[in-house]
């Protein structure tokens, strides 16, 4: 080969060596784009929010860059560039003295020839919306820079220049919030209404008065006006407790359902096991009988809401059993009161959702329900859930459903657990057959028969660590009821500083078998007489098939004494029970309260 040859063949290689780092930089740039919306398909609900909070932040940050841009314009130094978006850059666009220039994908650090009478400013889109930057000659966030001639340079300019280059990123931010307050009060503002939704049992405010329904107008004196009327956001009333200093009384000026005003001091407390020590007066918010919208943003959502509860996005209840219900906190009420195995919901449906159509239908909705095995107390964390000291088996609902690492990443794992971390591995081989499962009922706990929810948590915080044997019936294939037993490993869980064993407890409602009484309860009769395991089979003279219909006859016959028939084994025996005239049955229900995303009651 000659040297002509050689040199051309050089030349050629020369030339093909960019197009090829520029290919590689391409083919990264579109696998990342495409992990990145692979991603957001299969987490659209997280997708979303991340979005939100990179276009919130993005915005923010280029309000700060904007102000640098004009101001160092207007000071006479020169942008190199302007940036929407963090590197790499993906378009740039230069106006140039005969046109335009555009540059996709320019590969890091290409150099840019400039002639005269070109602008000086390359406007870029980078990949990554997380905010963007200024390019000014002579000026470095990172280092120092070479030294240059041009009097345009940011260190060749006056120092007064400079200062007021660099402060205007702030000022910008300060007079964007205003004019972004300005706009948006000008137009009205929905937040969330001072109207109380659900006040917890035991709590400063339940014991002061306040009650689910009632209306928050002033806190500390304070409010705004609205149509004429006294108001306050949620977010003065829930924040009021929380900077009150201990002992502190929080002023609220309370607007009962019957008009009448009532100021109501209230002194915050911790709640119980609460770990974070902020103070709480025990109110939630107020909500409106509306499935929120945003649920259609999410399509698994959206499905297991309707596979649930038979519910879709927008549905309006209007009754419940046919008794109408007109707000949050009543259609609430009324479900706790409510002991069904279902209840019947009339909701008035626009599906699917047409702006330009507000054409509704009534539907008819069959709503699951159940007991939970607590009821939240704010001072004592919970009380037992019981049907006039009766309280059923323990049972399981679900058992949460957790990643398994396999293969490699196992070994690599356990080896470092064990030599590094110097922990004793468990090495049992893992039997489906002697892990809990869903519909399992629990009948002992080490040494403790049909153990309650408390001791439940108690044998479970004493076993930190170490083996817990469990009894449990469970179905064969032929729905035969068998003792199984198992031995549980509980840990501690860093996320809510608890030991647990890693189910969902609930309470046998099915079968109306008492796992204990609570005589100490203060129910006269014979409750503690009825022994553990027993089936209930009558009350009132009324056969009894499940706990519903338990709750059902002790509601029927509050303030009364009444025939408790039970059997246990081959033996039967009965009881008389005096039935509390107030809460006969201690507990709340429902799948509906817990699991449907209502909509927040907004002013």
């Amino acid at each position: 080969m000659t040297d002509k040859e050689t040199e051309v063949q050089q030349d050629l290689t020369e030339q093909q060596e960019p197009q090829k780092n520029e290919s590689r930089h391409l083919i990264f740039v579109a696998f990342i784009l495409a992990l990145l919306v692979f991603w957001g398909i299969q987490h659209p609900r997280a997708a979303h929010q991340i979005v939100l909070v990179l276009v919130g932040f993005g915005g923010i940050v280029m309000i700060h860059e904007l102000g640098h841009f004009i101001v160092a314009k207007l000071g006479g130094i020169k942008i190199e560039a302007f940036s929407i978006g963090m590197p790499p850059v993906v378009l740039g666009i230069r106006k140039l003295k005969k046109g335009w220039r555009v540059r996709v994908l320019p590969k890091p650090g290409e150099s840019v020839q400039i002639e005269e009478g070109d602008n000086d400013t390359e406007y870029q889109i980078g990949l990554f919306p997380i905010g963007g930057f200024v390019k000014m000659l002579g000026q470095s966030d990172t280092g120092a820079v070479d030294a240059v001639d041009d009097p345009r340079s940011y260190a060749n300019r006056p120092i007064g220049v400079r200062i007021a280059t660099v402060s205007a990123g702030v000022i910008f931010n300060a007079i964007g919030a205003i004019v972004i307050f300005i706009i948006l009060f000008m137009n009205g503002i929905d937040l969330p209404s001072g109207v109380v939704g659900h006040v917890i049992h035991n709590s400063p405010a339940y014991d002061a008065g306040i009650r689910a329904g009632d209306e928050i107008i002033e806190v500390n004196g304070d409010y705004s006006v609205v149509e004429g009327q006294h108001r306050v956001d949620f977010e003065a009333v829930s924040l009021a407790p929380a900077l009150s200093s201990p002992g502190e009384p929080v002023s609220y000026l309370v607007r009962h359902s019957d008009g009448t005003e009532e100021e109501i001091n209230v002194i915050a407390e911790t709640p119980a096991e609460d770990t974070s020590k902020l103070r709480y007066s025990g109110i939630s918010q107020g909500k409106i009988l509306t499935v929120d919208w945003r649920v259609e943003k999410d399509p698994n959502g959206m499905m297991e809401l309707f596979d649930i509860t038979g519910l879709r996005p927008r549905d309006e209840i209007k009754a419940v059993n046919d008794q109408s219900v007109q707000s949050w906190w009543e259609f609430e009420d009324v479900l706790s009161r409510t002991f069904q195995p279902e209840v019947t919901l009339r909701v008035s449906r626009q599906w699917p959702f047409d702006p330009e159509n507000n054409q509704r239908t009534m539907e008819t909705v069959k709503l699951p329900m159940w007991i939970a095995p607590t009821v939240e107390n704010f001072r004592d964390e919970y009380d037992l859930t019981h049907f006039c000291s009766l309280v059923p088996r323990i049972r399981v609902e679900g058992i949460p459903a957790s990643p398994k690492i396999a293969g490699l990443p196992k070994r690599i794992i356990n080896g470092f657990r064990k030599k590094i971390l110097r922990q004793q591995l468990d090495n049992r081989v893992d039997n489906d057959q002697m892990s809990l499962k869903a519909g399992d009922i629990l009948i002992k706990i080490a040494d403790v028969e049909y153990p309650n929810y408390k001791q439940l948590r108690d044998l479970t915080t004493s076993h930190d660590d170490k083996d817990m044997p469990i009894t449990v019936l469970r179905k064969d294939a032929q729905g035969i009821e068998q003792k199984v037993e198992l031995s549980v490993h509980p840990k501690m869980n860093r996320a809510s500083d608890r030991v647990m064993i890693g189910f969902n407890p609930g309470l046998d409602i099915e079968h109306p078998i008492v796992a204990q009484t609570l005589p100490s309860l203060g129910t006269a009769g014979g409750v503690s007489a009825i022994p553990a395991g027993a089936t209930i089979l009558a009350i009132a003279d009324k056969p009894v098939r499940d706990f519903f219909d338990i709750a059902t006859a002790f509601q029927k016959n509050t303030g009364q004494t009444v025939r408790v028939d039970y059997q246990l084994d081959e033996k039967t025996g009965n009881v008389s029970v005096a039935v509390p005239e107030f809460e006969p049955v201690h507990a709340e229900a429902s799948l509906a309260v817990a699991g449907i995303p209502f909509e927040e009651l907004t002013v």
